[in-house]
């Protein structure tokens, strides 16, 4: 669902050379599907769309889809450690990759720690409270299922709930009603998923998620860019389709959305994208 790759360096278009290079070798042609490029290749059988974040801080960032078994290859051709952050439905975390080998040990996280090692383990096993990480990141949180609503939420803290428990009870509860209420309606099962989505207080929002929740624990015990998952790489994407497009018809009416990906993402033409097909 995320992934993103960080490397301490100030030269953005070196990284995006170098990832680029690395799918050259392994048979990947470069593409450009934005406005005035050569369009998307028909009969793609594996696509990698990355875009290279101009550099912050001296942290530059890969964002979009690595092409995972390759990415031994790529820190060799980068030359330097690559920090790799990965977030799906059931794992989450960071590993090094340095002189070509991943390590998923903590211990190979001890120089990009920011705040102090004991902070990171707690963070990587899950024991961080909600409020603790909320405290230590940029307020860009979004209310989702995996949240509780409000409500329930301030109850849970005047009981000194844990707010995991509370989290996966809210759930089952919600789950189990609207499954038997939907039984009763004869409705779909995304009819249930979308009803107990509302229940727990809107969309659901895999950072909100245990896995979310531990990554972005993680994320704040390391020295990684302010922004080290803003913008998105579907943010990134639309507003640089948008201002490709401004670039070449400048008089062109903007369509519903436009004003407001580019307003996401201002500097998105200062972004390498680098996509790459294979057939």
């Amino acid at each position: 669902m995320w992934q993103s790759l960080y490397i301490h360096t100030a030269d953005s278009k070196e990284i995006a050379e170098a990832v680029q290079a690395v799918l050259e070798t392994h048979g990947y042609n470069a593409y450009d599907p934005f406005p005035g490029g050569s369009g998307t290749p028909t009969g793609l059988k594996k696509m990698a769309r990355h875009f290279v974040a101009p550099a912050v801080n001296r942290w530059v960032r890969v964002l979009g889809e690595p092409v995972e078994e390759l990415l031994s290859e790529t820190s060799r051709a980068i030359g330097k450690p690559m920090l790799y952050g990965w977030l799906d439905e059931e794992t989450s975390g960071f590993a090094l990759y340095r002189n070509g080998k991943r390590d998923d040990d903590l211990d190979a996280l001890r120089p990009y720690v920011r705040t102090t090692f004991e902070e990171l383990q707690r963070a990587a096993a899950g024991e961080m409270r909600m409020d603790e990480i909320v405290s230590k990141e940029p307020p860009v949180v979004i209310l989702g299922a995996d949240a509780l609503p409000p409500e329930i939420q301030q109850l849970a803290d005047e009981h000194g709930v844990d707010s995991k428990h509370a989290n996966k009870m809210a759930e089952r509860i919600g789950g189990k009603l609207f499954g038997r209420l939907a039984k009763q309606a004869g409705e779909s099962k995304s009819d249930q998923e979308q009803a107990r989505d509302v229940l727990m207080g809107g969309g659901r929002d895999v950072w909100n998620s245990l896995e979310g929740q531990k990554v972005r624990a993680m994320a704040s015990a390391l020295k990684l860019p302010e922004h080290w998952r803003t913008p998105t790489w579907e943010e990134v994407r639309d507003a640089y389709q948008v201002f490709r497009l401004r670039e070449r018809s400048p008089r062109m009416m903007l369509m519903p959305g436009d004003k407001e990906a580019m307003k996401a993402v201002p500097d998105a033409l200062d972004y390498i994208p680098v996509y790459m097909g294979l057939k």
